[in-house]
């Protein structure tokens, strides 16, 4: 009996050291699916130079037991749009992806996870932009995503040399207050031989730039929050007023003459390649602008019109927002990744490494802003009077209408009003 229980014992301590000293069996990455259509600025360009690759490789040597599975989806918004909501209804799409904060994030709110609960007060005191990601723009509503970058502003660039070449005097050049004043100074270039705009409007966003700025002049910064609400009508006399002057461009000969058809990219190429003196853009473009030319380039902003109620606005605003989904069975650890996006010395790298837009954290360093338009633009921002856009603010099906019928307004395929009242129909239509 003794000798048994000798036994037993010996057994026993025999199998908790065989427990110690057995290797633990690994755990297994956790794979979190990221769909991203807005942080690639050139995919084709050094992988040291893409913000969101060099921020995954950190990540991931921080964080080995998540891996981030990027999907970069197509540019196009309507097009990405269509391909995420399809997966959402199926449930099969991604853990995080990012939107445009404002209208096209709060449009997916059915296939949002709420985030109030993932950061504290504290963390929200750090950045700005919130107020673009709350459900329906209610701050007491849920926190659909956190906002990324204080934003990208819409712009007039130029190239110097072929302003000269139009007749500009270059060491004297004002830029145009209003857009009467753009008109002008426009048909001056053309009448010297130089073609003035590059657009590539085939898929409509030059004119959601110019209108943003044109309407928000006319109306006032809140007009398209008040249409959201539907205080306002969009078929507004104003909206048709701005509209008329958007499709000036094209009904005077101010652009290219296959500007409905062409590609924004390839009115890009046109610009950068010489062959004509101005292109309207969003400040993401500033990196790439400033390798080709430059000190030959420089920036004003859109103008509004004449008789604006409110002259010198600057359309843009927050950007992009980041958001998990709530069919994702990794909302921790996408939690997890979008907070290391929100670090500080993170955002700083996004704006060194792009250039495009400034850090909304309260916490970011300045001089990582190098490039001069930028700084530009930075400049011109300090009074405040910003427009935030209607395309930033009306859900996802509108903006792409929106979008569709600005290429088909701009070549005189449908009149103003026509085009208006479509977009009141459709959204009076919705719930």
């Amino acid at each position: 009996m003794f000798k048994n229980r000798i036994r037993l014992v010996l057994l026993c301590c025999l199998l908790l050291i065989a427990v110690g000293v057995a290797p633990a069996v690994a755990q297994e990455p956790v794979h979190v699916l990221f769909w991203d259509n807005l942080f690639a600025i050139n995919e084709q360009g050094p992988r040291e130079d893409q913000f969101i690759l060099v921020a995954i490789d950190r990540f991931q040597e921080e964080y080995p037991n998540i891996v981030i599975d990027r999907v970069h989806q197509a540019p196009d918004l309507g097009t990405f749009d269509q391909l995420l909501r399809a997966a959402s209804i199926a449930g099969n799409g991604p853990d995080v992806f990012n939107q445009f904060a404002g209208g096209s994030l709060i449009s997916f709110s059915p296939f949002i996870e709420p985030l109030d609960a993932y950061f504290s007060a504290e963390e929200q005191a750090q950045l700005v932009g919130w107020d673009s990601v709350h459900d329906n723009f209610d701050p007491s509503a849920p926190l659909l995503g956190v906002p990324y970058g204080a934003g990208s502003y819409f712009a007039i660039y130029y190239n110097k040399e072929k302003m000269a070449e139009g007749g500009v005097d270059m060491e004297n050049f004002v830029p145009p207050a209003t857009w009467e004043e753009l008109i002008a100074l426009a048909e001056g270039i053309r009448d010297n031989g130089v073609l003035p705009f590059a657009i590539g409007e085939q898929e409509g966003y030059t004119g959601a730039w110019v209108m943003a700025t044109l309407v928000g002049g006319l109306m006032g910064p809140q007009v398209f929050f008040d249409m959201r609400s539907r205080e306002v009508p969009i078929n507004s006399p104003e909206w048709i007023t701005a509209y008329e002057a958007y499709r000036q461009l094209y009904d005077l000969e101010l652009v290219n003459v296959d500007a409905g058809s062409t590609p924004s990219g390839d009115g890009q190429l046109m610009f950068t390649q010489g062959e004509s003196a101005m292109w309207i853009q969003g400040g993401w473009a500033n990196k790439d602008l400033v390798t080709i030319f430059g000190d030959n380039v420089g920036l004003f902003p859109i103008p509004t019109l004449a008789d604006s109620v409110y002259p010198g606005g600057i359309a843009g605003g927050p950007n992009i927002a980041l958001a998990v989904s709530n069919y994702s069975q990794h909302k921790e650890e996408a939690v997890t990744f979008i907070k290391f996006l929100l670090r500080p010395d993170i955002l700083d790298l996004y704006v060194a490494l792009n250039q495009t837009e400034p850090s909304n954290h309260l916490q970011a360093d300045p001089t990582v802003i190098q490039n001069p338009l930028l700084q530009r633009q930075a400049e011109l921002l300090l009074d405040g009077r910003t427009i935030y856009p209607f395309d930033n603010i009306m859900p996802g099906e509108i903006n792409n209408m929106f979008y569709r019928l600005n290429a088909a307004v701009f070549i005189g395929q449908m009149s103003p009003q026509d085009a208006a009242d479509q977009l009141q129909a459709a959204y009076e239509a919705m719930p």
